[in-house]
C-alpha cells in the first residue's frame, strides 16, 4: 500500500501556513508594543485637550408628546357654505404625515412663535429677545458682530419690522429650527414628540410649551378657514339685514303714529304694506343671526384637538457633550501604529537581505 501526499495549491494556505502567519502578527504586534501603546495615548491626549478647548455648553433636553386629533364637519353647515358659493367638499389635507412635520419647523410658525409674549420671573417679554440673551447666539454666531448683542425687538409686527430686524430675525429662525425637532414617538403610534436641546433651561422649557400654542393656533387657523369665511359672510348679511330693519321699523312707527290719527280705512293701507315689510324683514334677520350662531358651533366642532400626553420635565434633562475628539484620536493613533507595525515588519526582511 502506497502513501499518497495531497498538493497543496499554490493560491491556497496550509494549516501550517495559517499558524505561521499567526504567529508572525504576534511577533510584530509584541516587538512594537510601545508604539502600539504610544500612539493611541498621543491621540487620545490631543483630542482631550481638544474636548477641553472647544469644550461645548451643557445643553437642557425639553420634549412634549401630543396627540392630534381631527375635528368633525356637519353636512348641513357644509351646505349651507354650498350655498354662499364656497363649495361642500372637503380640502385636500396637506397636514397628515410628514407634511405636519414640515408645518411645524416652517418658517411662519417659527415666525411666530417667536414674536409671542412670554412672563419671564414676572415681567413680560418678546421671546425672541429672550432667545437672543440666552440661547449662546452671541458668543457663536454673532462672536465677531458685537453691534447686535444689545439688539431687542420693540414691536411685535413682522410686518413693521425694518431691514436690519428682518435680518436678525431671519437669523434666530434659523438658529430655532435647527434647534427644534419633531417626530413620531413610536411607528405604530399616533403620538407626536415635540422637543428641543437649548443652553438655558428657562428657555428651552418656554420654547417648546410656546411653539406647541402657535403650532395649535396656526393649524386650526388654517383647518377652520372655510368656516371662518362662511361666518364672515353671515355675520355681514345679518348687520346688513339688522340696519335695513331698524331703518323700516322707524318709518313703521312713523306711519302707525300717523294713521291712528286718521279715521279713514284707505289712509291704513300704507302703514299695512309697511308692517308685512318690518315683519318679513325680522325673519330674515332672525335667519341670518341663526345660522351665523351655527357657524360658531360649527367653528368649535372642526377645530382640532391637542391633547397633550406628557409635558415637559421639572428640572429638565442635562445633555452633556461626549469627549468625541478624544474618542477619535485614540482610534486615529491606533491605526497609525497598525500601519506603522505592517510597514515596520515587511520592510524589515528586505532591508536585511540587501545587507546580506
Amino acid at each position: 500500500m502506497s502513501n499518497t501526499t495531497q498538493q497543496i495549491p499554490e493560491d491556497q494556505l496550509s494549516p501550517r501556513d495559517v499558524i505561521d502567519k499567526v504567529l508572525e502578527v504576534k511577533n510584530a504586534l509584541v516587538k512594537n508594543w510601545k508604539m502600539l501603546l504610544l500612539l493611541p495615548i498621543v491621540g487620545f491626549g490631543i483630542g482631550y485637550a481638544l474636548d477641553s478647548y472647544l469644550k461645548t455648553p451643557t445643553e437642557f433636553e425639553a420634549d412634549v408628546v401630543f396627540n392630534l386629533g381631527g375635528g368633525s364637519q356637519s353636512a348641513g353647515l357644509g351646505d349651507m357654505a354650498g350655498l354662499l358659493g364656497l363649495g361642500n367638499a372637503p380640502d385636500a389635507n396637506i397636514f397628515t404625515g410628514e407634511n405636519f412635520f414640515y408645518f411645524v419647523k416652517s418658517r411662519p410658525v417659527i415666525e411666530r412663535n417667536l414674536m409671542k409674549e412670554v412672563d419671564v420671573n414676572g415681567k413680560k417679554m418678546i421671546l425672541a429677545n429672550l432667545y437672543i440673551d440666552s440661547s449662546g447666539i452671541k458668543q457663536k454666531e454673532w462672536e465677531n458682530r458685537p453691534e447686535s448683542h444689545k439688539f431687542q425687538f420693540t414691536t411685535r409686527d413682522i410686518k413693521s419690522l425694518d431691514m436690519n430686524s428682518r435680518v436678525i430675525l431671519n437669523e434666530l429662525v434659523v438658529k430655532a429650527t435647527n434647534a427644534t425637532d419633531i417626530s413620531s414617538l413610536e411607528r405604530k403610534s399616533s403620538f407626536i414628540k415635540l422637543s428641543t436641546n437649548m443652553e438655558n433651561e428657562r428657555l428651552a422649557g418656554l420654547w417648546i410649551t410656546t411653539l406647541l400654542t402657535t403650532v395649535e393656533e396656526m393649524y386650526t387657523e388654517s383647518q377652520t378657514q372655510k368656516t371662518r369665511k362662511t361666518l364672515r359672510l353671515l355675520q355681514h348679511r345679518a348687520d346688513s339685514l339688522a340696519r335695513v330693519l331698524g331703518i323700516a321699523e322707524h318709518k313703521l312707527a312713523r306711519e302707525l303714529d300717523y294713521s291712528s290719527q286718521i279715521i279713514v280705512p284707505e289712509a291704513k293701507i300704507t302703514a299695512n304694506s309697511m308692517e308685512r315689510k318690518s315683519t318679513f324683514l325680522q325673519q330674515l334677520y332672525y335667519e341670518a343671526m341663526g345660522n351665523a350662531e351655527k357657524m360658531r358651533v360649527s367653528l368649535v366642532r372642526e377645530a382640532p384637538l391637542f391633547t397633550e400626553i406628557e409635558g415637559i420635565k421639572v428640572p429638565l434633562d442635562m445633555k452633556a457633550q461626549d469627549k468625541r475628539r478624544a474618542k477619535i484620536g485614540a482610534l486615529a493613533g491606533l491605526l497609525i501604529a497598525l500601519v506603522f507595525t505592517y510597514f515596520r515588519t515587511v520592510f524589515s526582511p528586505a532591508t536585511k537581505v540587501v545587507r546580506d
